[in-house]
């Protein structure tokens, strides 16, 4: 192996961790892009269901 090639291989060897965390990264992101997609289709009444605050009980609290 020449000198030029070793350089070249310890060069995209260094780059794989950037990678690595721009994937994870692009993972997570698509991950709760999903969630959030799903999250709309749901009923107000569903939303209600699992803890979501509704919009009048904002108005509630400010009125206390």
């Amino acid at each position: 192996m020449s000198t030029n090639q070793h350089l070249s291989s310890s060069q995209s060897l260094a780059a794989l961790p950037g990678l690595f965390n721009l994937r994870a990264r692009a993972w997570a992101a698509w991950k709760r892009h999903r969630n959030e997609r799903a999250l709309e289709n749901l009923s107000y009444d569903t939303l209600k269901d699992i803890g979501f605050p509704s919009v009048d009980d904002a108005v509630h609290k400010t009125e206390q």
